[in-house]
């Protein structure tokens, strides 16, 4: 296997194992997971098969947009690709109702003729449905057909998420895919997270959520729960709109990834440890630090054999 293969396969590998260990607490608050399981260390409950949800079908379905269309493929395209492929209230994304759920909403719009980016922008469903999470936990194969080119991989990423976002919701996304396409090429967690920031706006609020953490980590590089403290305290669910908004989640990511260290195992279990939206968190991490530390850098048996 090539090396770039190889990082492909793990970063894909790394999204579904952090997909899995965070999917039994999705939506649990950092209490809740502390007071429950203590310190985790591998799986909650045992595995014997991936079992799919809207983290991986997702980011398969909407890349098609490569193969049906052209590879470089229009955010109208990607839209298209959407309507083409979406089982009607079933999967792909949460059918929470439209100007409930961003992509539920992004899909009506679609359906009813209005195209991408259109159908995802702030202008047409308003700022808090276009900054929600799914802007980012679509987005991973983006960055993984893009080794060593976070430029690219980022103008992709803002294409395919401008279908359902917006705002900070396609600046995570941008961040998500550039990060991954930078992992190919670095063994540096830290290098990845500063080189993936130089392709969003530096004054955009996703971005200063992610400096906010690497600060406080500067400061603090030891305890990673006194750092949630931070988060909850400055960039908490109480100061964002909406079911799942993406700021809180990116400031978790940055988080998991300063703290564990490139250690993948590590990273997973941090961002599952902070709640919140537990299972895209650890999806993310999963994908940008599989990436980075290759297959030979994921324990098999922990988090490889038990989803067999």
């Amino acid at each position: 296997m090539s090396e770039r293969l190889n990082r492909c396969y793990a970063g894909w590998l790394g999204k579904l194992a952090g997909i899995r260990m965070g999917a039994p607490v999705e939506g649990w608050e950092y209490a809740k997971i502390k007071e429950t399981y203590g310190e985790l260390n591998g799986y909650i409950g045992d595995l014997s098969h991936f079992r799919a949800d809207d983290d991986s079908n997702g980011p398969l379905i909407f890349i098609r947009a490569m193969n049906d269309f052209s590879i470089d493929p229009t955010s109208e395209e990607i839209g298209k690709t959407w309507l083409n492929y979406t089982s009607w209230q079933h999967g792909m994304f949460w059918w929470g109702g439209y100007g409930v759920s961003t992509e539920h909403t992004a899909y009506m719009n679609l359906a009813a003729g209005i195209p991408a980016p259109r159908s995802g922008s702030i202008a047409q469903n308003g700022k808090t449905v276009a900054e929600q999470i799914g802007g980012q936990i679509f987005i991973d194969p983006w960055g993984l057909v893009c080794p060593g080119r976070p430029g690219r991989a980022a103008e992709l990423a803002r294409r395919a998420a401008g279908v359902s976002h917006d705002g900070n919701g396609i600046y995570g996304a941008m961040f998500v895919a550039a990060a991954i396409a930078v992992a190919y090429d670095e063994k540096d967690i830290k290098t990845v997270i500063r080189e993936a920031l130089k392709e969003i706006p530096e004054d955009c609020e996703y971005a200063r959520a992610v400096r906010a953490v690497a600060i406080f980590h500067e400061e603090c590089p030891e305890d990673w729960r006194e750092c949630f403290q931070y988060v909850h305290d400055n960039w908490g669910y109480d100061r964002y709109p909406g079911n799942c908004h993406i700021i809180p989640n990116a400031a978790v990511m940055a988080l998991a990834m300063y703290y564990g260290q490139g250690d993948f195992s590590r990273t997973i279990e941090i961002a599952t440890m902070c709640g919140w939206d537990t299972d895209c968190n650890a999806g993310n991490v999963g994908c940008i630090v599989g990436t980075m530390v290759g297959l030979e850098g994921i324990d098999r048996e922990k988090w490889l054999a038990p989803m067999n």
